[in-house]
């Protein structure tokens, strides 16, 4: 009989700083989807250089849109598809909630309530998303079973507004590893 692991769907996923120096280096992921087989985060503080939220929406033919809005690397799979986190002040009916505050919407719909001024107070663009199959982010996530395979180490903290969106992307992960720590030690407690 296997033994469940908790699922942290709605938690950040914060890179280690003894992991490997690699695209993941550094990196805050917010975990959409923690099953027993699979893993998905979009990651929330690697902004693109050249790439702004307004020339995706004149691409899907909204042409009135907010100018200088970034967009972030969310990961490497399906880069081509843009994801929006988001505060749930706004929702669709394809908006999937991730905790009571924060959801993320897939689709034009968002991108239309925002160039009409309708949309939500606070959210982040992101391109593409990262995937561990085959209980692969269960294996990192659990220390005892993780092997030589599987360098990478997370630490864990609940997803609130202010920690996916309050912090330049410049000091996210040092202000969430930090956080994480303290979360750790009030549970302890």
């Amino acid at each position: 009989m296997s033994k469940t692991h908790k699922k942290y769907t709605g938690n950040l996923l914060i890179a280690n700083p003894a992991n490997p120096l690699d695209e993941l280096e550094k990196s805050v992921l917010l975990i959409v989807t923690h099953t027993d087989q699979l893993g998905v985060a979009i990651q929330l503080n690697n902004v693109h250089d050249s790439l702004k939220l307004d020339e995706i929406a004149h691409g899907v033919g909204i042409e009135d849109f907010p100018s200088g809005i970034p967009v972030y690397f969310g990961g490497n799979m399906n880069q081509s598809k843009i994801h929006v986190v988001h505060s749930l002040d706004w929702q669709s009916h394809s908006t999937v909630a991730l905790t009571p505050d924060i959801g993320i919407t897939n689709d034009v719909s968002i991108l239309a309530a925002i160039s009409q001024g309708q949309g939500p107070e606070m959210f982040k663009s992101c391109t593409g998303y990262w995937i561990w199959d085959d209980g692969r982010l269960d294996i990192q996530l659990n220390a005892r079973n993780r092997s030589d395979e599987e360098p990478h180490k997370w630490e864990i903290l609940p997803a609130t507004l202010d920690n996916v969106f309050g912090l330049d992307p410049e000091i996210h992960w040092h202000q969430v590893i930090d956080d994480s720590v303290n979360h750790k030690v009030k549970n302890w407690i």
